[in-house]
């Protein structure tokens, strides 16, 4: 049954500062809280669940609340361990049934409820009626960027996890991943949002305590502290990296818009492994692009020593017609990609980096980071741009490496040596800002030193 909040709780969720601030010109859904868990149960060691909504319309103009369509809730979970977040599931979209008009949302409510989600109001759902699996439609039919549904639920002969955030035990046991914390997310796709242009604040997290204790764990999950709403889970990597409210500043998170289309949001950490090698880790969320993303490269200069190539996505389930089929990756001349197993022409199917999903990236170099390198995220629809660049860390060519071709050799030298008595700054290797004979010495410990 719909269940509804305290006036004093949902008091107590009211969006900071919302009255005052500018809202949007139109419909503007946010997920406020998520309220509420549901463990729905285990299939053959996958655990299902299913989160609650406190939703509001913070923008000026009613949002249709259309049955079994728009606006669609999908559900996530994330998994923080040894430094590295990753989304361990997701569920189907929950689509609309009807709206309440309460109030809560930090500005005034016009009252409208039923087939529109009033402008300034609140609707709460529990856990439990979200969980409901014949108003839950597959994410495919659902166009994140242009807000298009054609999906519209239905269906039946459900299992107990059909269609909810299927997460598998091995994921969470202690075994397995001993101190892992865990994150859920709900992100919201609708269509009056995808109009007005208000489509980059409609996720939310919150962390999750599962219990994973004792000798038959149950995996129970339920809500832990404060929820962060308007705010992709992503960021809880480097928010919550080293605990609660304890950030891990060795993390970087950024975003960047495919231009005309989708955004995304983006991380980055490398680690000192203390023998010589750097592990280099990437994360890339894909919030509302349509497009998607069907490749990752980033720069790794010749001569540089890649080993342990990683990728980890999540699977699609309950009849969802994408494929779960690995990307493939390898080291390039001046790089490492990772691609999907297929691209749009072969199969538009293929297991691309779709809306409201993260995967991972990592390997280790034997050479240390360097900053403000340009990634490149390959789109997988086809399209201009076919690919966006974002600023990340990777790693540094051998210091001695003039010309960057890779490795250390006399071409250096003479390369060094023509850009110096040709005045070409790039022989400031001191970076003095002007050109000196100390730059000829500083330039030859370089090329006489360590790579």
């Amino acid at each position: 049954m719909k269940t509804r909040r305290s006036v004093l709780a949902v008091a107590a969720l009211a969006f900071a500062g919302a009255a005052s601030s500018a809202h949007a010109a139109g419909g503007d859904v946010v997920l406020q809280a998520i309220g509420s868990v549901s463990n729905s149960g285990v299939v053959g060691g996958v655990r299902g669940y299913v989160l609650g909504s406190n939703t509001c319309n913070i923008g000026t103009l009613n949002i249709a609340w259309t049955s079994n369509s728009t606006p669609g809730l999908g559900m996530n979970a994330f998994r923080l361990h040894n430094g590295r977040l990753e989304q361990v599931g997701q569920s189907w979209c929950k689509l609309a049934c009807c709206a309440a008009a309460g109030s809560g949302c930090g500005m005034s409510c016009n009252g409208q409820g039923g087939s529109v989600l009033g402008a300034g109001c609140l609707d709460v759902y529990g856990s439990g009626w979200n969980s409901i699996q014949n108003r839950m439609g597959p994410r495919s039919q659902i166009n994140a960027y242009t807000g298009q549904f054609v999906t519209s639920g239905g269906g039946s002969g459900f299992n107990a996890i059909s269609r909810h955030i299927q997460v598998a035990e091995s994921d969470m046991s202690v075994a397995n991943f001993p101190g892992a914390r865990f994150f859920v997310e709900g992100i919201y796709v609708s269509t009056e949002d995808a109009q007005a242009g208000a489509a980059t604040n409609n996720t939310t997290y919150q962390a999750v305590n599962v219990s994973t204790g004792g000798a038959t764990p149950t995996y129970a999950m339920s809500l832990s502290g404060a929820v962060f709403p308007q705010i992709p889970a992503i960021r809880a990597w480097r928010d919550h990296g080293l605990g609660v409210n304890n950030p891990d500043t060795s993390v970087a998170i950024g975003s960047f818009f495919v231009p005309g289309e989708g955004n995304f949001h983006y991380g980055h950490k490398v680690r000192d492994n203390g023998n010589g090698t750097w592990t280099y880790d990437y994360a890339v969320y894909n919030l509302n692009s349509d497009r998607s993303g069907g490749s990752l490269s980033i720069p790794v200069p010749e001569g540089v020593t890649i080993t342990n190539i990683g990728f980890h996505d999540v699977d699609y389930h309950s009849g969802e017609v994408y494929d779960n089929t690995d990307w493939t990756n390898g080291r390039g001349t001046t790089d490492v990609a990772w691609n999907s197993p297929q691209t749009h022409a072969q199969n538009p199917n293929s297991n691309a980096l779709r809306w409201g999903t993260m995967y991972n990236f990592w390997f280790t170099a034997n050479r240390p980071p360097a900053s403000s390198r340009q990634g490149t995220l390959g789109l997988f629809k086809p399209g201009t741009p076919a690919s966006v660049n974002f600023s990340i860390s990777a790693p540094q060519k051998c210091r001695g490496d003039h010309n960057g071709v890779g490795g250390v050799s006399v071409q250096d030298l003479f390369d060094f040596l023509e850009d110096y008595f040709g005045n070409v700054m790039t022989s400031d290797v001191n970076n003095s800002g002007g050109l000196s004979v100390q730059d000829i010495f500083d330039f030859l410990a370089l090329y006489f030193g360590p790579c």
